[in-house]
């Protein structure tokens, strides 16, 4: 073994497994399983799967049962596997017995406890039986029935005694019966019954539970400096042994109890009260209610009887409801036990018809048997001719296989001359767009120049002014063209910091000309300045476009540019806002089509809003209609920051 995983295992477990009640427990119990199976050391393997048991069984909150259940299961199972039957019924009676006791499923615990005894009786090895005494105890101390708890704890004090068995936690029966005895009025029987406590203790959990037994021993013996002495021992060890922190609700109670019976009721009551909010913080009020039941006779105690009474008042009102609980709780265990007696019931018939069935079985197996060789013969010669007609039909199969071969490269071929044709049109429209672009630009700039030099014409200079718009128009199709046929091939756009508001300006003086006297064009910044990190120009042609076409459909009133910060999404939102027409809630979705036109004697190519749309979902954004606005239109253009 290596030494060096072995230190770094015991390491590991010293580190994250003192508070069982941690939640990294989960976590933490796997990998050292897996470390404990790689070196094959099944006591930490042990210790692993105890520890993620130990969660649940020490854990707050209801619906624990089935987690419990299934740790116990697994920790059974590898007790069986490394054949350990002192694990094995440990697990069942420790904690899942002890669970059901602490749900005061005393019911359920007991039929746990005979199918445990059932299985003991069974196995030569003595400690399983001691186990189920142990078991029994423990559920007739939680019923209130101490003398019939006391009987099986000594039951298992003599097993241990006459057998000589390993009893890890041996050291609790002794000091269990030493406190029964004392709070029987038989003290004298508690020392040799503690001293064995002591003797047989294996940790300070041992030691200091028979330890707070004697500060019982010594107060009902009214030596109160023995009983003070043990006291202060215990709180050390408390205080020194981490391990002990999830017990110490063990030490407060024999700590009021020694207060409360040497007379100093106020710091008894302090005690009582720290626990008291301790215990609410965690909303453990069953352990509460018993809290509150001592609190009240320590202030009867203190004649503060009016105090007192309203904490009776209470205990008896929580009794009330515990005794419901308890009936409904008996109930569901009565209707449990039922339902076992009627599966048992169901398993006993369901035996007998299946040996009913078995011999029926048998009887036709024989009869079946001759037909059986007689269908053998009869399928070696079906056999014989299935293959001659499988070799047939496998070259047949050949035959088909290596058309659909050359199907596959017919196909493969086909496709790339159609990617090849796809790329030659994307380059050839490209081409076409620019070449024509060039005399467009040349068109456009002498009709200015015409404009220019027949001012005084009017006629001539109205002509020159239509070529120039519809040169302009032209032209504005075969930018279109161009741009929507490179951002279809997957272009990146590129991004770096620009400022929001002189984006805007700058699409607002683009689209400025547009608009007439009776539109107010307005921009609403909502910060002084703003940078992110994206692309001017597409942006700025985006917001163009969206205003572009509320100019045209925007008669009178007003479009208004505006953005958001949406910090939580990193997003920036822009607004466009129109007074016009609006667009029917039925075509909203339609608009962002390519070449859609929803009034045919605009102007436009309509591919401006599919254009805007591809620029929005690549600049890691989209754009929509504001479906809820209904004075206009109003476009959210989104954009990543």
């Amino acid at each position: 073994m290596d030494s060096i995983s072995v230190d770094s295992m015991h390491a590991y477990q010293a580190k994250y497994f003192n508070n069982p009640t941690d939640p990294i427990v989960l976590t933490a119990s796997d990998t050292l399983l897996q470390m404990a199976i790689s070196l094959n050391d099944t006591a930490v393997a042990k210790h692993a799967l105890g520890a993620k048991l130990d969660y649940y069984y020490y854990g707050q909150g209801e619906n624990r049962t089935d987690s419990v259940i299934s740790g116990v299961n697994r920790l059974k199972n590898f007790a069986k596997k490394v054949k350990n039957p002192e694990l094995y019924y440990w697990a069942w009676a420790a904690r899942l017995i002890n669970h059901y006791i602490k749900q005061g499923e005393y019911n359920i615990a007991l039929i746990e406890a005979e199918k445990m005894l059932g299985e003991a009786q069974k196995e030569t090895e003595k400690a399983c039986l001691a186990e189920c005494y142990y078991a029994l105890g423990n559920i007739y101390s939680a019923k209130g029935l101490q003398k019939k708890a006391l009987e099986f704890m000594l039951k298992e004090i003599k097993y241990f005694e006459k057998n000589n068995i390993k009893r890890l936690n041996i050291s609790f029966q002794y000091s269990d019966a030493a406190k029964i005895y004392i709070e029987q009025g038989e003290k004298e029987k508690a020392p040799e019954l503690l001293e064995k406590a002591l003797k047989y203790a294996t940790s300070p959990y041992h030691k200091v539970t028979a330890k707070l037994v004697y500060v019982d021993l010594y107060l009902a013996e009214n030596n109160q400096e023995a009983a003070w002495q043990e006291l202060e021992e215990c709180k050390q060890m408390y205080l020194t042994e981490p391990a002990l922190k999830r017990h110490i609700h063990y030490y407060y109670e024999v700590e009021t109890s020694y207060y409360w019976k040497t007379g100093n009721y106020n710091k008894a009551l302090n005690i009582l009260e720290e626990r008291e909010a301790e215990l609410k913080k965690k909303n453990d009020f069953s352990t509460l209610a018993g809290l509150n039941k001592t609190k009240a006779d320590l202030l009867w105690d203190m004649n503060r009887k009016d105090e007192a009474a309203e904490l009776y008042r209470e205990y008896i009102a929580e009794q009330k409801k515990e005794k419901e609980r308890n009936e409904e709780v008996t109930t569901g265990e009565f209707a449990t036990m039922l339902n076992l007696q009627q599966l048992n019931a169901e398993k006993i018939e369901l035996e007998r018809i299946s040996r009913e069935k078995q011999l029926q079985n048998t009887q036709i197996i024989s009869l079946s048997l001759a037909g059986i060789l007689c269908i053998v013969a009869f399928s070696l010669y079906q056999q014989r001719r299935l293959n001659r007609k499988l070799k047939k039909s496998r070259d047949e199969l050949d035959k088909k296989n290596h058309i659909l071969v050359q199907a596959e490269e017919e196909l493969r071929k086909a496709k790339e001359i159609a990617e090849q044709s796809s790329w030659m049109k994307t380059v050839f429209i490209q081409n076409m767009s620019h070449e024509i672009r060039t005399p467009l630009n040349s068109i456009v700039g002498f009709s200015a120049v015409l404009a220019d030099l027949f001012a005084e014409n009017e006629e001539i200079k109205q002509y020159a002014s239509l070529i120039e718009d519809n040169s302009n128009l032209l032209l504005k199709l075969i930018s279109d063209i161009l741009d929507i046929s490179a951002l279809d091939n997957d272009i990146e756009i590129k991004r770096s910091p620009i400022d929001v508001n002189s984006c805007c300006q700058t699409a607002l003086e683009r689209v400025k000309p547009l608009f007439t006297d009776a539109v107010k064009l307005e921009f609403k910044s909502t910060c002084n300045a703003l940078t992110i990190n994206s692309n001017y120009e597409r942006i700025a042609q985006v917001l163009e476009n969206l205003m572009n076409n509320s100019s045209k459909f925007t008669n009178e009133g007003s479009v208004i540019l505006s953005y958001e910060v949406k910090e939580k999404e990193r997003q920036l939102l822009f607004t466009i806002t129109d007074t016009g027409i609006g667009i029917p809630v039925d075509q909203q979705d339609h608009v962002f089509e390519r070449f859609v036109k929803l009034d045919d004697f605009s102007q436009g190519t309509g591919l401006g809003l599919p254009i805007c749309r591809i620029i929005a979902e690549k600049l890691g954004g989209y754009l929509i209609v504001d479906k809820e606005y209904t004075k206009g239109t109003r476009l959210l253009f989104c954009v990543a920051m």
